[in-house]
């Protein structure tokens, strides 16, 4: 799929040090899902899968980060539930 020149213009933009996180993360998204597209959503570079919204990332003054939306979608295993906090009863 084809690369989206507004990501590289975000990626540009960022904080040194999350600039080569930022181009890792797409590289394997892109390579993890060859069909993945890819664009701005929300003021930060996502990926949409088959139609829908899959991750996002961006960059930040201190650090980098990636979300999913679907996630367990495109996994071959398993995702573990969530863990249930036992209430303090206060």
């Amino acid at each position: 799929m084809s690369r989206d020149p507004r990501i590289d213009a975000y990626i540009a933009r960022q904080q040194t040090f999350a600039r080569p996180i930022l181009e890792w993360i797409r590289e394997s998204v892109h390579a993890a899902l060859p069909e993945v597209e890819e664009g701005i959503r929300w003021g930060m570079p996502s990926f949409s899968w088959k139609g829908r919204p899959l991750a996002h990332m961006a960059g930040f003054k201190a650090h980098a980060t990636l979300g999913f939306w679907r996630g367990g979608e495109i996994s071959s295993r398993p995702l573990r539930p969530k863990r249930r906090w036992a209430s303090s009863g206060a």
